[in-house]
């Protein structure tokens, strides 16, 4: 018998808004990547892009969360993302392969500092 997997929503992983038009946001996603609904991003150069926790500068600095999956592999793509104002499921979060405790915890303190809660789900 076939096994079904229910897909992935938004209210999967966006807890609680502080108000719809304020807490998502169309950003431009930088070229290069798809970004899956939860990943935590970084902003660099005005553009969204996957968090580099070994990076330089604000590549490795947590700015906000993708709302969507965004696919920008070949160009700047506009996407929905959660920028500010808002809780999140932690277990929902999408974070880059190889991150240390110490950086995802770097990286929540970031989003922290916008207003983004990362919390489980009781």
């Amino acid at each position: 018998m076939p096994t079904f997997n229910q897909p992935k929503t938004l209210a999967d992983l966006l807890i609680v808004e502080v108000a719809p038009n304020w807490t998502k946001q169309r950003l431009t996603f930088a070229a290069g990547a798809v970004s899956s609904m939860g990943t935590v991003l970084a902003k660099v150069s005005g553009k969204l892009q996957a968090l580099d926790p070994a990076g330089a500068g604000a590549a490795k600095v947590a700015y906000a969360v993708a709302a969507e999956k965004v696919d920008a592999t070949s160009a700047d793509t506009v996407g929905l993302a959660i920028p500010r104002g808002a809780t999140l499921d932690l277990d929902e979060l999408v974070w880059p392969a190889g991150i240390t405790d110490a950086q995802k915890a770097t990286a929540l303190s970031d989003l922290d500092s916008r207003g983004i809660v990362a919390i489980r789900r009781i």
